[in-house]
């Protein structure tokens, strides 16, 4: 078991919790025997719970520190709270006389309330971390929702057996207990549903995540003047959801936590208020609250109707404000390894490896692998990847694209990326080395990489904004040494070489639709260089290039500081397009002649969801001032004034 040690911090909120648990246990013992039969219940779920997530291999969280570690390791403080934590919960539900169908939603809301405050403020201590930090202050909405889920389950399976089971004093005991394997499960299938649905990225998980409390809340808030407001307040009821709240605010605002993060400031006493309000309701219109009760309950003197769609039109808008402005633009300078994972801010991204292969026995391949992502909105939320293999020997082309409707899963300082029927291509990677699986017309690549240069930062690491609207960001690992098997015809053969890895990112649908062609020349001496010409309708030229040497030192290349003369032209017979086929490269004072290994290496779009793209992507010779491959991208050439290119 791993050693958890705490700190003081730890230690003093942890025995207040220890003591916090045995005085409940007693009050209950005395004054509530059914709630006190939950209590230990609530505690053996709140392991099993816990154990299922920390103990996976891929664990979304860890715990860092414990007073009593659990197997997991889980710190037995925490388990501890899930049976103060649904004591308080349940009691107030009973004391609100809440329908039996309405029990498990009021209870999941009235717990979510408490999540949403402290865990900010607990993870900020460190007290467990979050392998991958999500969007609420750093803690994944999956978090909520499951939250959510583990004590809607629980109080509704509770409900049933104790409504339907025998009115036996042991029944009073064994109900609690016969409710957690029933819960689990409950937890467990609508989580995996949950995530299906987060995997197929349908709408962005932030509304789908407000749609599924928001759906909770109408209910609740049609019936809260119905809820029971008489009962007597009761400090024992009260006592979790106060020191939870009360422990949070301490955090805040006394650890510095209001300074590091300012929105909290305010985030966090707000869903305090809330969160108190829901458990402070059932005793409006008592002694000492009577008063706020009126005041509160005749603000919502609404009809049914008018509340329904009072809450329906602020839900739409509230969904609406979160997918239309989803945090998305710039992000700041490239940082590596970070930015090789999907960034979920960005509209438009792609991984794209260009290479050259060798067998043993001389035969040469060219080959592609490039996965797309499109973030526009509810309409174009996807993945297209495209495969190509050059057969050079046999003067042939192949290549596949795959299609899928989400975006990739999020991952950190690594991208895991996966297409086709089987995952029959798979792109693995963590900075420097890259791991490539490849099928298209029999072809079957496995390619280990590894960088043997630094990355090529091109516009000084940082975005570029576009003239004609837009910004890319752009980086490039310009020498990777490559090894690995082809197999052709059922036959294997190992192959060597080089590879390029281009990663860009940013607002580029204006830079798509105008069209480019670009270089990726590689030379014998060790220098790489990377060239591009975009140029539109409105003469809206952009021409960028880069040069990294021999020892891996890259330094930018100014538009004016090389040209590139078409030599030839080459007709599709599949599209009818005409593309630029041979080149005559001037850098400085350098020049370079480049011509494609094969005539045909056009890319055509088969899925017809939407037009193109149809573009030349080709492996391509070197000579003139060194010695050298090429691979060479055109693309725009098949969408008339926009996207032609005129470069001469």
């Amino acid at each position: 078991m791993t050693s958890l040690n705490p700190s003081d911090g730890f230690i003093a909120l942890q025995a207040a919790n220890y003591l916090l648990t045995v005085v409940l246990l007693v009050h209950a013992w005395r004054h509530d025997r059914k709630l006190f039969w939950v209590m230990p219940a609530a505690i053996a779920y709140g392991f099993l719970v816990e154990y299922s997530q920390v103990s996976k291999a891929d664990a979304p969280y860890h715990y860092t520190q414990a007073l009593v570690p659990l197997p997991g390791p889980v710190p037995l403080g925490v388990v501890l709270s899930w049976g103060t934590i649904l004591y308080s919960v349940l009691a107030t539900v009973r004391a609100l006389d809440v329908r039996s169908w309405l029990a498990p939603v009021v209870a999941a809301l009235l717990a979510a309330a408490l999540d949403f405050v402290s865990d900010p403020a607990f993870v900020s201590l460190g007290f467990w971390v979050w392998e991958l930090p999500g969007e609420w202050f750093g803690i994944p909405w999956t978090n909520y929702v499951g939250w959510f889920v583990i004590v809607a389950c629980y109080t509704a399976w509770l409900g049933i057996l104790r409504h339907h089971g025998p009115s036996r004093p042991w029944f009073e005991v064994a109900a609690p207990w016969l409710a957690i394997p029933l819960a689990f499960g409950c937890f467990v299938g609508i989580m995996l549903g949950y995530l299906w649905l987060v995997s197929r990225a349908f709408v962005d998980t932030s509304v789908l995540v407000a749609t599924v409390f928001g759906v909770a809340l109408v209910p609740v808030l049609a019936r809260l003047r119905r809820f029971s407001g008489n009962q007597p307040l009761s400090l024992a009821v009260l006592a979790a959801p106060l020191f939870i709240y009360g422990a949070s605010l301490l955090i805040l605002f006394e650890g510095g936590l209001h300074r590091k993060t300012p929105e909290l400031a305010v985030v966090l006493p707000g869903f305090t208020m809330l969160g108190l309000a829901g458990f402070l309701w059932a005793y409006r219109f008592g002694p000492g609250l009577r008063r706020i009760g009126d005041v509160v309950a005749s603000g919502i003197q609404l009809s049914r109707r008018a509340l329904l769609g009072l809450l329906l039109a602020a839900g739409a808008a509230g969904a609406a404000a979160v997918a239309l402005l989803p945090d998305k633009g710039l992000i700041g300078p490239v940082n590596l390894p970070a930015d090789d994972a999907f960034l979920p801010s960005q509209d438009v991204q792609w991984w794209y490896w260009t290479g050259h292969l060798e067998t043993e026995e001389g035969r040469k391949f060219g080959f592609e692998v490039v996965f797309f992502t499109f973030d526009s909105f509810l309409f174009m939320r996807d993945q297209l990847t495209q495969v190509a293999i050059t057969d050079v020997a046999d003067d042939s082309f192949h290549f596949a694209e795959h299609l899928k409707f989400h975006l990739p899963s999020r991952t950190t300082n690594r991208f895991d990326l996966a297409a086709g029927a089987g995952n029959i291509i798979r792109a693995v990677g963590d900075n420097a080395s890259d791991r490539l699986h490849s099928e298209v017309d029999g072809y079957v690549l496995d390619l280990e990489m590894d960088a043997t240069k630094p990355p090529a930062l091109h516009y000084g690491g940082d975005a570029h904004p576009y003239r004609f609207g837009g910004y890319t960001y752009y980086y490039s690992r310009v020498s990777m040494q490559t090894r690995g098997t082809i197999r052709v015809d059922g036959k294997t053969y190992r192959v060597t070489g080089t590879s390029w890895f281009d990663r860009q990112y940013g607002e580029l649908y204006q830079a798509i639709v105008k069209g480019w062609q670009w270089f990726a020349i590689e030379l014998d001496d060790g220098r790489q260089l990377m060239l591009y010409d975009i140029l539109g309708r409105a003469n809206e030229v952009e021409r960028s290039g880069s040069v990294t040497d021999a020892q891996g030192r890259t330094r930018p290349l100014a538009g004016h500081e090389f040209a590139v003369e078409v030599l030839g032209h080459w007709k599709s017979p599949h599209t009818g397009c005409t593309y630029p086929s041979g080149w005559r490269v001037t850098v400085n004072d350098e020049v370079f002649e480049v011509q494609p290994m094969v005539r045909d290496q056009e890319l055509r779009a088969k899925h017809g969801f939407w037009p193109g793209p149809e573009y030349w992507e080709g492996a391509s010779t070197v000579s003139g001032a060194s010695q050298g491959r090429a691979y060479v991208e055109l693309n725009g050439f098949c969408r008339g004034a926009e996207g032609t290119l005129a470069l001469n």
